[in-house]
């Protein structure tokens, strides 16, 4: 069978096959680009993740009716949610320094980093969480919803190497003393967001 999921983003579309080729789902991807989207990025203008995952697949699936294509549609909102900047930056991580970087271009891409860093600066508590949320919606309108949550906290410093997500740079896994962006393949498919896609991909498959 075949889904749309919603991204033109590589490694969110290596991921998606790497959960289908590990789990051997009869499931076969199709991008934003393989269906001809000229509508740009979609706005997100959600209060919760779940509310953003749900507004990307409206408006795909809307698409898709206008252009009478007919296949499940997947997409995701994830976030890091830090306890003592009450949920900050949740499900503005993606533009969590978009000001900053506007006003100063020479910044680093990784500006949001910084900014969290400084914003926790003298705080013990550390805790934070990563979240996503992944929307599945059917030909007929009808959708659901699963999630995946991976619990740590935030490193006093900014670990390298330093690459997207810049958030991975910064936030240890519970149980782990290395930061996200230094665990293995293996290890990350453990995490929030592969839980959450695999859920969903296991569930389409079945129906």
């Amino acid at each position: 069978m075949k889904v749309i999921f919603g991204t033109t983003n590589k490694r969110k579309i290596t991921d998606l096959q790497t959960i289908i080729d590990n789990n051997n789902l009869d499931l076969e991807i199709l991008t934003l680009s393989d269906i001809g989207w000229n509508l740009g990025e979609i706005e997100e203008n959600g209060s919760t993740l779940e509310e953003n995952s749900l507004i990307k697949a409206k408006v795909i699936y809307n698409f898709c009716k206008q252009n009478n294509i007919n296949y499940p549609i997947i997409t995701d909102d994830a976030g890091l949610f830090v306890d003592a900047l009450n949920g900050e930056p949740g499900i503005y991580t993606a533009r969590y320094a978009d000001k900053e970087l506007k006003n100063n271009p020479e910044l680093p891409k990784y500006e949001c980093v910084n900014k969290l860093l400084r914003n926790l600066k003298n705080q013990e508590n550390r805790k934070a969480k990563y979240r996503c949320v992944v929307t599945c919606m059917f030909e007929n309108g009808e959708y659901f919803q699963t999630k995946g949550e991976s619990e740590g906290s935030i490193s006093d410093e900014i670990v390298e190497p330093i690459s997207k997500p810049y958030f991975y740079s910064v936030f240890i896994l519970a149980g782990e003393n290395r930061t996200f962006n230094l665990l293995s393949k293996k290890e990350i498919k453990e995490t929030y967001r592969y839980k959450a896609l695999e859920k969903t991909l296991k569930k389409c498959n079945n129906i």
